[in-house]
């Protein structure tokens, strides 16, 4: 048992390393305790089941393990100093949904002085318990410390603190709990939405179109990325960041109250474009958007600057598969991070181009993900006095005015993606939202966007739609600027606004009808959205 404390206060010291870290650049709290507990009591789950191996694995186990050990506490520390809450399911799937790219810029986003001279500190101090740990190693012994004895009771250590820490829920805090658990489930889900690329037409009931016009129907459904309505001159923000959506602010429907599910992408567009919702959220594998406008006669479209990873392996990928033809203006340029939206508006007069008598056509924008100053050009660099902020510093002043260009460019896009389909003179319309919001220095010290942190404009966005003469004569639409409405009931609005109708639908839920009912907005499956930030 001598060896057994010896090697435990090895990996004590790796964890308590971590959490001098956290209470340095954070005040004390439970979690960071609990934290702290989980991680000495998983060391003592790894320590005990090495006494179920001889001398020769045993040393090649406990290797290994403190190496991972190391890792999952740096990346523990790391995340928690970033956002000041710890790992969690949401933050992993956002992982497994990147590419590495994506991950390059979202480390190079938030790298600073202070993460990197931990990452030496904790480097060096790893290092240096590894030798101490190969001295321990080298006491171990054949005749005594690995009787049949010492196995079951290594074993049944291990069982009970295993059962400990699930049932004391101390579990959550496990960093390798979390990643096989969300790896599992992430994998689950990719694989059932994957069958959206086989079966285009979905398993609806009574599908049938609620409009009859002999006019050429183009409806365009354009998707944003991390796009605050704050910051949209449209919504009233001090900027005139969309001096374009301005001057024909006349022709369009507004929404001043929408929110989306989630404040990460792979968990709020597998609702958005899905029948899922937090109610049921397992209705996201029961059909797509996409699937009812090609059961309804709809050829659709899918043109994308987001990157499709794989180019089949991304959920939101899965789902727009389903389209007719699906066009990722990245896929054959993964080494470049630059990849413009306005490259997009080229793609997209092509398609309007092509003799469909009905067709929907969705726009998966980059919009003004980070880094904000790679979404838009130099003539877009604008902003470059100090701006309004409540926390002010060097860094919050660049990446404001970053975001504010990004904005700025993103207002061009939409507005000359509308001005393309004018020109058409169809029946038709073209709705804007995004697919979550972005924390900007408003209520927290952040830039960025992190459901476990709750900040109200991570889910707050823009929403508003133009309508052409045609269309409005055709149908009017139900209008409320003012109406509370979440994004995870987008499918049955899409359907009301092109006239496709099915046992599925639900007009209750649509916010272009007369039947709208509002309901609860739950995020993080039991916030009551309204209620929490009232």
């Amino acid at each position: 048992m001598n060896i057994f404390f010896k090697v435990l206060i090895v990996f004590f010291i790796v964890a308590f390393t971590s959490f001098t870290f956290d209470c340095i650049y954070d005040e004390l709290s439970f979690s960071t305790f609990y934290d702290l507990l989980e991680e000495v009591l998983f060391a003592i789950v790894i320590i005990s089941f090495s006494y179920v191996f001889g001398k020769h694995i045993r040393g090649v186990f406990l290797n290994i393990s403190y190496v991972f050990y190391c890792l999952f506490s740096y990346l523990e520390s790391v995340y928690y100093y970033l956002f000041k809450t710890h790992l969690s399911p949401s933050a992993i799937f956002v992982a497994l949904d990147s590419n590495s790219e994506e991950s390059g810029e979202f480390l190079s986003f938030y790298l600073d002085n202070i993460i990197l001279a931990f990452t030496v500190v904790f480097f060096i101090v790893c290092v240096i318990l590894y030798f101490r740990l190969i001295k321990i190693k080298s006491l171990i012994g054949y005749n005594k410390s690995f009787r049949t004895k010492y196995r079951y009771i290594g074993l049944a250590g291990f069982l009970i603190v295993m059962c400990f820490l699930k049932f004391s829920e101390l579990i959550i805090y496990n960093l390798p709990y979390l990643i096989v658990k969300s790896t599992v489930d992430y994998n689950f889900e990719n694989s059932k939405l994957g069958s959206q690329n086989i079966n285009k037409f979905g398993d609806f009931k009574n599908v049938q179109r609620t409009i009859n016009t002999n006019e050429k129907e183009i409806y365009v459904v354009i998707i944003g990325e991390s796009t605050s309505r704050s910051h949209l001159g449209l919504y009233n923000y001090y900027r005139n960041t969309t001096p374009n959506l301005d001057r024909i602010k006349n022709d369009l429907l507004i929404y001043k109250d929408v929110i989306s599910p989630h404040a990460y992408t792979v968990g709020s567009l597998t609702k958005i474009l899905t029948l899922g919702n937090y109610e049921e959220p397992e209705k996201v594998f029961s059909g797509s958007i996409i699937q009812l406008l090609n059961s309804a006669g709809f050829s659709t479209y899918w043109i994308s600057n987001q990157r499709p990873i794989g180019p089949y392996e991304s959920m939101v990928t899965k789902i727009s598969l389903a389209a007719k033809s699906s066009e990722f203006l990245t896929t054959d340029l993964a080494k470049l991070s630059k990849v413009l939206d306005g490259s997009l508006i080229d793609e997209f007069a092509e398609v309007l181009q092509n003799q469909d008598d009905r067709k929907v056509i969705f726009v998966h924008l980059m919009g003004t993900h980070h880094n904000y100053d790679n979404r838009y050009p130099d003539s877009f660099n604008v902003f470059k006095e100090e701006p309004k902020s409540n926390f002010k510093s060097i860094e919050s002043r660049i990446k404001i005015n970053h975001y504010d260009n990004a904005v700025l460019y993103n207002d061009f896009v939409i507005s000359s993606l509308i001005k393309t389909l004018k020109k058409y003179n169809s029946c038709s319309f073209a709705l804007y939202f995004s697919d979550h919001g972005e924390e900007m220095y408003d209520d927290i010290n952040l830039a960025g966007h992190n459901e476990d942190i709750y900040s109200k404009k991570m889910f707050e966005v823009p929403f508003f739609i133009w309508q052409s003469k045609k269309y409005n004569e055709l149908k009017e639409l139900d209008y409320n600027c003012n109406r509370k409405y979440m994004l995870d009931d987008l499918f049955h609005s899409l359907a009301d606004l092109t006239g496709v109708n099915a046992d599925e639908v639900d007009l209750k839920r649509s916010i272009f009808n007369d039947s709208f009912k509002l309901r609860k907005r739950i995020i993080k499956e039991r916030i009551d959205f309204d209620a929490y930030y009232e």
